[in-house]
C-alpha cells in the first residue's frame, strides 16, 4: 500500500469526497458515522479513502486495518492490527500494518474482542474525531468481523467516523449484524462505479505518455467500462499510436495480470525473486523475511528496482522495514502467475521462517500439492488443542484445512463435521449454515445427524433437530462414539428445554451424564438441574449443582457446569443477591472459552433477576447488552427469551414504546420456534405492559391460554417462580369481573407456591389474595392475607413485589379510611417506585396518598432529578469507585460514552466531581 496519497494519481470521485467530509463533520459534533465503500476489484476504493484521508483537517486520528487473503484463518488478523499498531494523523504516511495476531496466549471470544477494540477506540479519539479504517473486509477473517460488528453497535456519542471497505456488501460471510449496519438507513453507502470520460482524460494527463483525442479516451472508456486500475495500466502499457487507432486491437482488461507479468520480466532474478517471495507472504511482509523466503542477498537493491516498475513499496513501521504491494490484485496477479513448483517451494521455505503456529500450518498448506495425511494429522491436531481452550473459530479453520489435505473418505467426512461443529460453538451460525448441503451430501452417519441436529436446533428448525437427533442416538453405540452420543443428548436435552418438556430434559440429560466425560465445557449438568426444577424435584435439582463452591469465579471446568442453572434455581426460588452472582459469574465465565449460548441465557436471566430485585438500571443495561449480543453472533433460538426480558423492566417505567418493541420481537421469534416458553415469556411481558396502563381485559386476553389444557408441555408454566403470568392474570381476573375464575387459579397458585416454599411467589399470592377477598367484601380476610404478604417478604431482600404488595395493602386501607395506616404503606411504596422510576405506578401511588390527606414531590427528587438509566447506571458504578475505562468494560461502552453520560450528570446535578457524586447520590 502507497506510504502516501499524494504520490499516486487519483482523478474524479468529487461527490463522494463531498459525502464523506460532511460525515467527518457530523463525527465532529460527536455524532458516530460509518461509511461503506464498496464496489468490484480495480474500482479504486482504497485510493478514495486515502485521498479523504489526505484532504482531511490536520489532528485527526487514524487507525487503519486491511484484510489479507492469506490471512483469513488466522483469528483476530484483522482487529490486532487496530489493537498493536499506533494511531496516525492523515499528515503521516497511511500504511497496510504488517501481520498482527492477538496480544496474548489466550485467544479471547468476539465479544471480549469487541470490548478491547471499544476500549481503543475510545482512547484513540480526542477533541478531533477517530478515522478507522477497515480495508479489504471480503478477506477479514471471521472472529474479527464479528468482533468489529460488536464495537460499531456500541458507539454512542463518541468522536469516530468509521471507513468499512468491501467488494460486495452482500457477501454470506459478514455476520447479520454487519450486515444491519451496512445497510442501515444511517449508514451512508458509496457503491463505487467506473470513471467518467472527463475523469479518464484527467487520469491522461497524469500517467499518459501524451494526450489523448476525445474518440481515443471514448474508446479506452468504453473498453474498460471506466475501471480505475484497468484504465491506468493501458495508459501506461499502450502506445499513443494503439490507443488512438480505432483499428487496433485493444487488450482486454482480464490481461492485466499479463501488464503485471510484462513488468515482471523485465526485473532481474533477484527483485523478481523478492516480488515472488512477497506475494507468497501476503499483500505486505516484512522485508528481510521476503528476502529470506526468496533468498535475496541484496534485498534492498531488489526492492529498489521493484518499486520502479510499480510493483512494490516500501512501507515502513518505525523499525525493519517493510514491502508492500501497490493493490492487492497486483499480488493476485504475481502470485497466480508462478509456476506451481515455484510457489510450492516458497511455502515451504516460509513455513520455517515464520513464527506463529497457525501461519506456520497455512504455509504448509499452501505448499501441499495434494492429499497429506502427515499435514492433515498436525492440522487436526492443532484443532482440538485450540477447541480446548474455547478458541472455536480457530480450531474450524484448522478442522476444516484438515479435512481437505486427508486422502480418506472417511476422515474427510469426520474433520469436517468437527469443523461444523466449531463454527456453531463459535457462534458462526451464517457459515456453519453455507455448509449443510455439503454435509447432507456425506454418507448417513451419527455424527453426520448429530451436527445436523444441532445446526437445525441453533437456527430454529426444531422438528429437523429432533428427527436427525432421534437418528443419531438411534444408530449411535456409546460403547464405541461416547463422544457424539454425548453431544447429541446434550443438543436433545436443550430442545426439550424450548419445548418445556421437564422429564425429557432430565431423561436426556441423565443419559449424557453416564457417557464418560467429554473434551469441551457441557450444558449437561445444567439441563438436568434445569430439568428437576421444572418437574417440581427442587431438592434433587439443588444436589446435582452442590459441587460447586459456594462464592468466587469458576476455576475449572467442572465448577463451570452447572452454575448457570444454580443461578436460575436461586432466582426462582427468590434468592435474589445469589442468583445475580452466580448468572453474572456464569455469564463471565461462559464468554471466555465456554459456550456462547450459555452465555447469552445466563445474561438474560441475570436480567430478570435484576428487574425482581428493583434493580432496574441494570436490568435495562443488561438486558439491551442480551438483545445486542444474541442478534451479533446470531443466536436465534435465544431471541426470545432475551427480548422478553429486556421488556420487563421498561414496562414498569411507562416506556411503553420500547417495551412493546421489545415484546413483539419476543413473540415473533418464538412464533417461529414454536416453542411455548418464549410465547408465555413475550405473552407475559405485553401483560406487564398492559398492566402498567392499566388495561386488564387485554391482560385477560393475553395470558387466559397459558392455562389451556391443550398445552402439551406444561412444566414450566405450571412451576411457580419461572415465569410470572399468574398473578398478573389473577389480578386481572379480579379487576375485571371474574371472581370464580381467579379463585380456581389463585387456589392453585397457592398451593404450588406453599409446596416450594417460594417467597417469592408466596407474597404475590397473598397480594392476589386480599385483592379478591377485598373485592367480595371480606375486609378481614383481605386484610389477613396483605399482612401474610408482608410477613413473607420480611425474610428476604427488598424487591419489586414488595413495593406492589404496600401499595395494594396501602390503597385497601385508605377505602377502609384507615389513612393513617394507609400512609405507613404507601410511603414505602413511593420510595420504592420513585428510585425506579416506575411512573404508572407512582401516579396511582401519588392519587393514593393525595386521598390520605398527603401531598407528594413530582416525580424523580432532588436527588437526581431528570437522570436517564443509562446516565444513572454510569453513575452508580462511578460512586463505586470504578474508573472510566472499568465503568465502560462493565456495560460494553466506549470511554468517550461514560464521559459523556458523567459530564451530563455532573451538569443535572450541580456538581463538578465524583466526591460531589458520592455526596449527592445514595451508593445504594
Amino acid at each position: 500500500m502507497p506510504g502516501r496519497v499524494s504520490d499516486a494519481p487519483f482523478v474524479g470521485r468529487i461527490q463522494q469526497l463531498t459525502q464523506m467530509a460532511a460525515r467527518l463533520g457530523r463525527a465532529t459534533r460527536s455524532e458516530p458515522q460509518i461509511i461503506v465503500v464498496d464496489g468490484p476489484a480495480g474500482m479504486g476504493k482504497t485510493s478514495l479513502v486515502r485521498r479523504f484521508l489526505a484532504d482531511a483537517e490536520p489532528g485527526h486520528r487514524v487507525l487503519w486495518a486491511s484484510g489479507e487473503e492469506f490471512e483469513m484463518q488466522l483469528p483476530y488478523a484483522v482487529v490486532a492490527q487496530l489493537l498493536t499498531h499506533p494511531s496516525r494523523a492523515p499528515g503521516e504516511a497511511v500504511e497496510r500494518p504488517g501481520r498482527a495476531t492477538w496480544p496474548g496466549p489466550i485467544l479471547p471470544d468476539p465479544v471480549e474482542a469487541g470490548a478491547v477494540l471499544l476500549d481503543v477506540i475510545g482512547r484513540s479519539q480526542g477533541p478531533s474525531p477517530l478515522i478507522m479504517v477497515v480495508d479489504d473486509m471480503h478477506w477479514a477473517d471471521t472472529p474479527s468481523l464479528h468482533a468489529i460488528t460488536f464495537a460499531l453497535r456500541r458507539l454512542r456519542v463518541d468522536r469516530v467516523l468509521a471507513v468499512l471497505v468491501i467488494r460486495d456488501t452482500t457477501d454470506p460471510r459478514l455476520p447479520q449484524g454487519l450486515r444491519r449496519i451496512m445497510h442501515d438507513d444511517s449508514t451512508l453507502a458509496l457503491t463505487l462505479k467506473g470513471l467518467s470520460v472527463a475523469d479518464v482524460a484527467a487520469l491522461n494527463c497524469a500517467v499518459g505518455p501524451a494526450r489523448l483525442p476525445r474518440r481515443a479516451l471514448s474508446r479506452l472508456h468504453a473498453h474498460t467500462q471506466g475501471n480505475p486500475l484497468h484504465t491506468k495500466a493501458l495508459l501506461q502499457q499502450c502506445t499513443p499510436s494503439v490507443l488512438g487507432a480505432h483499428h487496433a486491437q485493444l487488450p482486454a482488461p482480464r490481461g492485466y495480470e499479463r501488464v503485471i507479468a510484462a513488468r515482471l520480466d523485465e526485473c532481474s532474478p533477484p527483485t523478481r525473486r523478492l516480488v515472488n517471495a512477497v506475494s507468497v507472504l501476503g499483500t505486505s511482509s516484512a522485508l528481510h523475511t521476503a528476502a529470506r523466503v526468496g533468498t535475496v542477498p541484496d534485498a534492498l537493491e531488489a526492492l529498489s528496482e521493484a518499486m520502479r516498475r510499480d510493483l512494490l513499496e516500501e512501507a515502513s513501521h518505525g523499525g525493519a522495514p517493510h514491502v508492500a504491494f501497490a493493490h492487492p490484485l497486483v499480488r493476485a496477479a504475481v502470485y497466480q502467475a508462478m509456476e506451481p513448483a515455484l510457489r510450492s517451494r516458497l511455502h515451504h521455505a516460509a513455513a520455517g521462517i515464520v513464527t506463529e503456529p497457525q501461519m506456520v500450518l497455512q504455509h504448509r498448506v499452501w505448499a501441499a500439492a495434494g492429499p497429506d495425511p502427515d499435514l492433515a494429522r498436525d492440522l487436526s491436531t492443532y484443532a482440538a488443542e485450540r477447541s480446548r481452550e474455547g478458541a472455536w473459530s480457530a480450531a474450524a479453520s484448522a478442522s476444516l484445512a484438515s479435512a481437505r489435505l486427508s486422502p480418506q473418505e472417511a476422515e474427510r467426512t469426520r474433520r469436517t463435521l468437527k469443523a461444523v461443529e466449531y463454527l456453531l460453538l463459535a457462534g458462526d451460525i451464517s457459515q456453519a449454515a453455507e455448509m449443510e448441503p455439503t454435509l447432507r451430501a456425506m454418507p448417513p452417519s451419527p455424527q453426520r445427524h448429530y451436527v445436523l441436529g444441532h445446526l437445525a436446533l441453533t437456527t430454529g428448525r426444531l422438528d429437523d433437530a429432533r428427527q436427525e437427533l432421534d437418528t443419531c442416538w438411534e444408530s449411535c453405540d456409546p460403547a464405541t462414539a461416547p463422544e457424539t452420543v454425548r453431544c447429541a443428548t446434550e443438543q436433545m436435552a436443550w430442545l426439550c428445554l424450548i419445548e418445556g418438556d421437564g422429564n425429557g430434559i432430565v431423561q436426556w440429560a441423565r443419559r449424557g451424564l453416564a457417557l464418560p466425560p467429554g473434551n469441551r465445557p457441557s450444558f449437561l449438568r445444567d439441563s438436568l438441574a434445569i430439568g428437576l426444577a421444572v418437574t417440581g424435584r427442587h431438592e434433587e435439582s439443588m444436589h446435582s449443582v452442590g459441587h460447586l463452591p459456594d462464592a468466587g469465579p469458576p476455576r475449572a471446568r467442572h465448577e463451570l457446569e452447572g452454575l448457570l442453572a444454580r443461578g436460575m434455581l436461586r432466582l426462582w426460588n427468590g434468592d435474589l443477591g445469589a442468583a445475580r452472582h452466580d448468572l453474572k459469574q456464569a455469564f463471565d465465565a461462559h464468554r471466555r472459552g465456554g459456550l456462547p449460548y450459555a452465555a447469552l441465557v445466563a445474561l438474560g436471566f441475570l436480567t430478570d433477576a435484576e428487574y425482581r430485585s428493583g434493580r432496574w438500571d441494570d436490568a435495562i443495561a443488561h438486558g439491551t447488552q442480551a438483545v445486542s449480543l444474541a442478534e451479533d453472533t446470531d443466536q436465534v433460538s435465544i431471541l426470545a427469551v432475551v427480548h422478553a426480558f429486556a421488556a420487563f423492566p421498561l414496562a414498569g417505567r411507562g416506556e411503553y414504546q420500547a417495551a412493546e418493541e421489545h415484546a413483539d420481537a419476543a413473540a415473533e421469534h418464538a412464533r417461529v420456534l414454536s416453542d411455548v416458553n418464549d410465547l408465555a415469556l413475550a405473552h407475559t411481558a405485553r401483560a406487564l405492559i398492559r398492566t402498567a396502563q392499566g388495561d386488564h381485559e387485554q391482560v385477560v386476553t393475553l395470558l387466559r391460554p397459558l392455562t389451556s389444557a391443550e398445552i402439551v408441555h406444561r412444566d414450566g408454566l405450571d412451576e411457580t417462580g419461572i415465569i410470572p403470568w399468574r398473578a398478573l392474570l389473577v389480578e386481572s381476573l379480579i379487576r375485571t369481573g371474574h371472581p370464580e375464575e381467579a379463585e380456581e387459579l389463585l387456589a392453585d397458585y397457592e398451593l404450588r407456591a406453599a409446596q416450594r416454599q417460594r417467597w417469592l411467589d408466596l407474597a404475590a399470592a397473598c397480594r392476589c389474595r386480599g385483592l379478591l377477598e377485598a373485592s367480595r367484601g371480606r375486609a378481614k380476610e383481605a386484610e389477613q392475607a396483605f399482612r401474610h404478604g408482608l410477613d413473607h417478604g420480611d425474610g428476604g431482600e427488598a424487591c419489586w413485589e414488595q413495593a406492589l404488595l404496600h401499595l395494594s395493602y396501602g390503597t385497601f386501607l385508605r377505602r377502609a379510611g384507615r389513612r393513617s395506616e394507609a400512609v405507613a404503606q404507601l410511603e414505602p411504596a413511593w420510595r420504592t417506585f420513585d428510585r425506579l422510576r416506575a411512573m404508572p405506578y407512582l401516579e396511582r401511588c401519588r392519587t393514593e396518598l393525595g386521598g390520605c390527606g398527603r401531598t407528594t414531590t413530582k416525580a424523580r427528587t432532588a436527588r437526581h432529578p431528570v437522570l436517564t438509566a443509562q446516565e444513572l447506571t454510569v453513575a452508580r458504578l462511578a460512586v463505586r469507585g470504578l474508573t472510566n475505562r472499568q465503568i465502560a468494560r462493565e456495560l460494553m461502552l466506549s470511554v468517550k460514552t461514560i464521559e459523556y453520560h458523567l459530564g451530563n450528570t455532573y451538569m443535572k446535578l450541580g456538581i463538578n466531581s465524583r466526591m460531589g457524586l458520592v455526596a449527592t447520590l445514595d451508593p445504594k
